[in-house]
């Protein structure tokens, strides 16, 4: 205890570089929780756009895949049609097994949200892919409503939205996932068809407005996208080459979906790996050289202390405890201020990534800090058992020849 609170009281005092020993830990520390949470956080998010997906192919009008792969991955509200025959050719399909229609709505301005949200319509009575993936992620239910909404969806105070000017009763809101579906609104193609109703009459085109004089449902006659699920046996990439063959639309495949942020995840965290790597080190080296010099200049100190009677060992526990307690304190500051940053802007960072992400929970997060401590503890200790022994190595005769003393 004694050795602790002389090294804490050298650190408080000191002017032989302990502050610059300080920062180096701040910032190696910083690096090493930043970059473990963002490689967690995207890995996460990877995984759960994996499990969003469902559908092996997605069939969208010509010229907006990019659009669809928007909605995955940000959530960018789109809106486009293409007509509701093409299902059955679609099914006709040699490889094809199940086809389910989706309809894709951007909000006006709503009451939940800054700006407008992305609303999805299925049809319960062929659907294989939103309904199963919503029945896993409740995380929270309300009242008897029509809407099931992402986790970044907020309702008032009667568990209600407002889109197009109608109110609709939320149903549950599922947890979050890191994907674009955090910004969506889920409902079935009865309130889809309401939806759209209402938007004709606020100035949105969606399909045409033949269905609707005629008294047919909309959603009979337009939709946005067909989601295809392929025969087992069959080969995505030539059902693929089949339906562009034969339909006059584009495909999105989900494997090169997933490939494409398995990639861009892949190239991020090889970064991360290696900028923390190289900081440790480079600043486990620096440190090294920076505590010999500080036991260097403090020769003096040293041999005031073999007077009073200190061992070679307790000199050496001495400059230990100070680095151990300088890397330590380091650690913690760093920690806190990658804590503030990295919790504080998800979501910027999120956006700026353009990547499935998801903050981690709680466990992971201490995980995060452990790794991060004892990583910066040993960049400190190493250097200071070096300086250390070589302080303990030092006579105190060598010293008055000197004349340090």
């Amino acid at each position: 205890m004694r050795i602790t609170k002389i090294a804490l009281r050298k650190i408080i005092n000191d002017r032989t570089g302990g502050v610059a020993a300080l920062i180096f830990a701040v910032v190696l520390s910083f690096t090493i929780f930043v970059g473990h949470i963002l490689s967690y956080s995207l890995s996460v998010g990877s995984s759960n756009l994996k499990d969003r997906l469902g559908a092996d192919i997605a069939v969208v009008p010509k010229g907006q895949e990019e659009s669809y792969q928007g909605i995955l991955l940000s959530g960018e509200p789109v809106e486009y049609s293409i007509e509701r025959s093409l299902e059955d050719d679609i099914r006709a399909i040699e490889g094809v097994k199940e086809v389910t229609p989706v309809v894709y709505l951007a909000s006006l301005a709503a009451t939940c949200c800054s700006a407008p949200v992305q609303i999805i319509g299925y049809d319960p009575e062929t659907d294989f892919v939103t309904t199963p993936w919503i029945s896993e992620r409740y995380t929270k239910s309300y009242s008897e409503g029509n809407l099931v909404i992402g986790s970044n969806i907020a309702v008032d105070d009667n568990n209600e939205l407002s889109f197009f000017g109608r109110k609709y009763g939320v149903k549950a809101k599922l947890n979050k996932t890191g994907t674009g579906m955090d910004k969506s609104v889920y409902v079935t193609f009865d309130v889809m068809e309401q939806m759209i109703k209402d938007a004709r009459d606020k100035g949105v085109e969606f399909g045409d407005s033949l269905s609707e004089d005629t008294g047919e449902k909309i959603t009979a006659k337009y939709v946005s996208a067909f989601l295809v699920r392929v025969d087992p046996t069959a080969n995505p990439e030539y059902v693929s080459a089949l339906i562009l063959r034969n339909i006059p639309a584009g495909v999105v495949q989900s494997r090169n979906v997933i490939s494409s942020v398995t990639d861009g995840i892949g190239l991020i965290s090889k970064v991360i790996a290696v900028i923390i790597i190289a900081a440790m080190i480079l600043i486990t080296i620096v440190t090294a050289v920076l505590h010999l010099f500080r036991a260097n200049v403090r020769k003096k100190e040293w041999a005031t202390f073999r007077m009073m009677g200190a061992s070679d060992n307790w000199i050496s526990a001495l400059i230990v405890t100070e680095t151990t307690l300088l890397s330590l304190i380091g650690a913690v500051v760093g920690i806190g201020l990658g804590a503030l940053i990295i919790f504080s802007y998800s979501e910027y960072i999120s956006l700026q990534i353009g990547l499935p992400y998801i903050t981690p929970g709680s466990f992971d997060i201490l995980k995060a800090i452990f790794l991060s401590l004892g990583f910066t503890a040993i960049s400190g200790v190493v250097p200071g058992i070096i300086a250390g022994i070589a302080a303990g190595e030092t006579e105190c005769y060598e010293l008055m020849r000197e004349g340090e003393v």
